[in-house]
């Protein structure tokens, strides 16, 4: 039995209103799953990116786990890009691994391009004044988008390492490699 949140009068199971004073009945168990659903929803959305893994052989995936794993590791990103060739499975990851080792060199240049030209601009007020402020926002927007690259690594690693295609959030639908090499 349910009591109204507004005079405290007992209230019938399945009445939308209480009969006392007409304060709607909410079920807040219901109202929190759905709620904690379409959170669920949302995420699964995000992190249930395309996965391709039925179009690539078995025996490719078990015998080019290791090279896929290093198309996630920075500049390693190179060694299945030229030692596996001939593996779609490494090939799949290094275009991912790929993308996030572009992004991250180009996201550090801008880091300290921007960093020079307000240490420029601002010379005089670098410790207290705008120049500060500024180069601290500059700072916290580069840490943010360097974990958001470890965290789409990591991601890629776990999906290379159980042997699934899955495309990366957000990046993964690029593809830098086959742009240059065929």
């Amino acid at each position: 039995m349910a009591f109204c949140k507004n005079c405290g009068n007992n209230i019938p199971d399945g009445a939308t209103f209480c009969s006392h004073c007409g304060t709607p009945v909410y079920d807040t168990t219901s109202q929190a799953q759905t709620q904690q659903h379409q959170y669920g929803t949302q995420q699964n959305n995000f992190l249930n990116s395309d996965d391709v893994t039925a179009e690539f052989d078995p025996m490719d995936i078990k015998e080019n786990k290791v090279m896929a794993v290093l198309a996630y590791i920075g500049l390693l990103v190179l060694v299945p890009i030229f030692a596996a060739k001939d593996s779609k499975y490494a090939r799949f990851h290094a275009t991912q691994g790929l993308n996030i080792t572009v992004l991250s060199v180009a996201q550090a240049i801008i880091y300290y391009i921007l960093a020079t030209i307000i240490s420029i601009i601002f010379r005089g007020s670098i410790i207290f004044g705008v120049g500060g402020v500024l180069l601290t926002i500059l700072g916290f927007i580069n840490t943010i988008l360097s974990i958001a690259f470890i965290v789409l690594a990591i991601y890629g690693i776990v999906n290379a390492v159980q042997g699934k295609c899955k495309k990366l959030p957000i990046i993964g639908k690029f593809d830098i490699l086959g742009k240059f090499v065929k």
